[in-house]
């Protein structure tokens, strides 16, 4: 073991910049030689200075600016096949070409969290999306600035976007404005249903978490593809 007494300038460093006790500081660098018997005393105190967002590297001598590079050394020959990371592969339960890149990036969090089986987040996140998807198609669809265009997806008292279930209710009510596309609003509609109360209850109560099941079978992407496809045909 390397025996080097601590500078009396980089031990008062210590005590000014972190306030310790001189015994407290003593007691953690002893335990930094325990960890690091190959480094010297006032290298320890660098790395224990580090560690705390200061230096004391202006005062180290060559022996101990070596021993900390010794450390550095080390540290960079681990393995590489210890560290190398596999490609993630990611399970796409949802694709939706856009330029909204916040869409974007939230269809990809909901895969992300499906993926890593995190079925709650994945429901909650699928509702969401679903929520401002048809919040467009209102908004696209009534584009006048009158009371009755806007109280389709916007609370008039508070100017507030309505809740998702009124946001459902509401295009439902309005299918007749879609002819010819009246059926394929309404089962829109009847299919969202099932991310209404279900996410309500996730988001709110601790009793209800998500399974895989419930995920696959309310078949996200199909409504997906219903969407798309009112908003281009």
């Amino acid at each position: 073991m390397i025996m080097a007494k601590l500078k009396p300038i980089i031990l008062k460093r210590l005590i000014d910049k972190t306030g310790m006790e001189e015994s407290s500081i003593r007691s953690a660098l002893s335990r930094k030689r325990e960890e690091y018997p190959y480094l010297t005393l006032n290298a320890c105190a660098q790395l224990f200075a580090r560690e705390r967002n200061f230096s004391v590297t202006r005062h180290l001598d060559p022996e101990d600016r070596q021993a900390l590079s010794n450390l550095e050394t080390k540290k960079i020959t681990v393995p590489i096949t210890q560290r190398k990371k596999h490609d993630e592969i990611i399970v796409k339960i949802a694709v939706f070409e856009t330029e909204d890149t916040l869409l974007e990036k939230h269809i990809d969090e909901i895969n992300r969290a499906y993926t890593h089986k995190c079925y709650t987040a994945t429901f909650v996140l699928c509702r969401k999306v679903l929520e401002n998807l048809i919040l467009q198609i209102l908004q696209k669809k009534y584009p006048d600035r009158t009371e009755d265009h806007r109280a389709k997806y916007l609370n008039l008292k508070n100017g507030r976007i309505v809740d998702f279930g009124v946001l459902l209710k509401n295009l439902r009510d309005s299918a007749n404005d879609f002819i010819p596309k009246k059926k394929l609003v309404e089962r829109i509609c009847q299919l969202s249903e099932g991310f209404k109360d279900d996410a309500n209850d996730m988001t709110h109560s601790l009793y209800h978490i998500a399974s895989k099941k419930e995920i696959d079978e309310n078949n996200f992407q199909y409504i997906l593809d219903l969407i798309r496809t009112l908003n281009t045909s």
